[in-house]
């Protein structure tokens, strides 16, 4: 470190010496189509059941098959596999409630210990 320029090394700055704030998240589209959504219900939950469960193609050919199947007269592996996507989604849903319920609980006993006051209004509003 040069001694003389140590008076005015705090309003100098070199490339890429001060704060950095940069998305960490990769664009992975590049090669394929951007598909965007807009969600009737809980954007996580339904990112959730699309990523793990099964895609929205997958999704509407099990509900198709089990259709044509009960439209035939039938009851056949179709309608097992929609009743197993139909179990997976709501296990997740609870998942998800639960999750919330627990978030909250912390939040309020939080709240109960830092503004009593304000955690007797907000039991007031809500009951």
């Amino acid at each position: 470190m040069n001694s003389w320029l140590f008076p005015w090394s705090g309003f100098f700055r070199s490339p890429l010496s001060g704060d950095v704030n940069q998305d960490y998240k990769p664009v992975t589209t590049w090669f394929s189509p951007q598909l965007e959504v807009n969600f009737a219900g809980d954007r996580e939950i339904e990112t959730e059941v699309v990523s793990g469960v099964a895609s929205y193609g997958k999704q509407l050919g099990t509900l198709i098959d089990a259709v044509l199947e009960l439209a035939d007269g039938e009851r056949g592996e179709a309608l097992v596999k929609l009743k197993a996507l139909a179990e997976q989604v709501e296990k997740i849903k609870q998942d998800h409630a639960a999750k919330l319920e627990q978030r909250v609980r912390a939040d309020l006993e939080k709240l109960q210990k830092q503004d009593p006051a304000a955690f007797a209004t907000l039991l007031k509003e809500f009951r």
